[in-house]
């Protein structure tokens, strides 16, 4: 069974792209209360819901990253395949 192994530039790496997707919440709230002309008070009060749509935007981040890297995964394969013939 082989260990999984998770460096601090991996964990680093995610840390600041989750920070991406709150900051990117935080300025969909803040547009949000200008276009429907709420009170500023509610930038603090809806965190909850900017916690929940930066994960959201987390996940949905996901996807091309992990097309990105089976792609990545195969043609390395498809390389390593044709040296040993």
């Amino acid at each position: 069974m082989k260990d999984i192994v998770i460096t601090s530039k991996k964990i680093k790496r995610e840390r600041n792209i989750y920070i991406l997707c709150f900051f990117l919440a935080f300025i969909i709230n803040i547009i949000a209360i200008i276009v429907y002309t709420r009170p500023w008070v509610e930038m603090f009060s809806q965190i909850g819901y900017v916690f929940v749509i930066s994960l959201f935007i987390y996940f949905i981040l996901w996807i091309p990253r992990l097309l990105f890297i089976g792609g990545k995964s195969l043609f390395k394969k498809k390389k390593n395949a044709h040296s040993y013939k």
